[in-house]
């Protein structure tokens, strides 16, 4: 293998212990909800201390990572890593609550670091790596969540259950570190900013990326609820849509590596825009459990190429010495998706059911088709 295969090969193996991890932790919350004896509500404001957290190391790390690289990636797993058989064994309400600020701090650092080093890649290799590197998040979730729920009806301690994640964790941040697979582009850049007119591109970029992860998080949120308590559907085929639709995702991804052009931004957003959309429509209207399930994995299929294309199109907007910290807003603008989800289609529920508010969805969705008619350039894969 080369060395440049080597440093993908370590890219893809950070996306995939960041994704056991979070698959592990959601699974679960439930069980950290009974360790604590907190109630629902304390437990909402206790998981709000992760993404509170996590936006401002979000915004300072775009810096951190143009000057140091590969170190910011690793530490940042690392602490990761060392949280979470700690979170696992947590009893204690206050110390859980500390536990989540320093796990949403060390998970923004880490998701700005290792996609401004996955689109590096991206760069260098010239092909659709990010797709297929991203496409590791949702499958070893999807995993992770499986091997904890058999572990729990086998009365595993939780604290061992995250170890799980430790492992992985671990070992991603020392595979970067020996293959440089997180190395900066310059070990000492310019200070600066991006050009205004860039910073432009970069917003309207990172509004994009909020809108498509406002889509997935709410079908991750609500796509078991329409099944179970609209649709009738058993327990158990209610609780596959959430992971049929993570393993669409990541099936998209691969795909999207395989055939699209990784610089045509624009007909990427087109396609997933009507697929996407189509999908939710399905889903939101489906007389039958199985046809929802249907409908959740279109959705799932054509969401996909989506957020990978925009961050590696943030990359082609900015010199490399900037490249971090256009990761970073496009970041945190985008992370604002993950918040507005859920409550989109609760609210929109509320007035016409579940079937409203998917096909609210289908409608944000729609909306990926608007940033086409401004992006031009390098950005979008096209002449200025």
């Amino acid at each position: 293998m080369t060395r440049e295969g080597r440093r993908r090969g370590a890219l893809r193996a950070a996306w995939l212990a960041f994704g056991w991890f979070w698959g592990s932790w959601s699974a679960l919350i439930p069980e950290v909800k009974r360790t604590t004896g907190v109630d629902d509500e304390s437990l909402g404001f206790l998981l709000l201390a992760v993404p509170l957290c996590a936006l401002p190391a979000m915004i300072l790390s775009g810096r951190a990572y143009d000057r140091r690289g590969g170190a910011v990636l690793s530490g940042g797993l690392i602490a990761m890593g060392g949280l979470a058989p700690v979170l696992g064994g947590a009893g204690d309400v206050l110390f859980l609550a500390a536990c989540l600020a320093m796990l949403g701090a060390a998970s923004g650092v880490v998701d700005v670091a290792l996609n401004s080093a996955t689109v590096a890649a991206n760069a260098r290799s010239g092909r659709n790596f990010v797709q297929s590197a991203q496409a590791m998040f949702p499958v070893a979730g999807v995993v992770a969540s499986v091997v904890v729920a058999a572990g729990r009806e086998l009365g595993a301690p939780p604290w061992a259950l995250l170890g799980t994640a430790t492992l992985f964790l671990v070992a991603a941040a020392v595979s970067l570190a020996t293959t440089g697979a997180a190395a900066a582009s310059a070990p000492r850049p310019k200070e600066g900013s991006a050009p205004v007119g860039q910073r432009q591109v970069l917003v309207l970029l990172g509004v994009t990326v909020a809108l498509a992860l406002l889509v997935e998080n709410a079908v991750q949120q609500w796509s078991s609820n329409r099944m179970e308590f609209e649709l009738d559907a058993a327990p158990g085929l209610a609780s596959l849509a959430p992971g049929v639709f993570a393993l669409c995702m990541s099936a998209g991804r691969l795909y999207a590596q395989r055939t699209a052009d990784a610089t045509a931004l624009v007909p990427t957003l087109r396609t997933c825009a009507l697929v996407t959309g189509c999908g939710l429509l399905i889903a939101a209207w489906a007389p039958s459990p199985l046809v929802a399930l249907a409908g959740f994995a279109l959705t799932g299929l054509g969401l996909a190429p989506a957020a990978p294309a925009l961050f590696a199109s943030a990359d082609r907007a900015v010199p490399e010495n900037v490249r971090g910290r256009a990761i970073s807003m496009v970041s945190t603008i985008g992370y604002s998706g993950y918040f507005l989800g859920p409550v989109a289609v609760g609210l929109s529920s509320s007035i016409g059911g579940l079937s409203a508010g998917f096909t609210v969805l289908a409608v944000i969705a729609l909306l990926l088709l608007v940033p086409t008619l401004w992006l031009r350039g390098p950005a979008a894969g096209t002449a200025p």
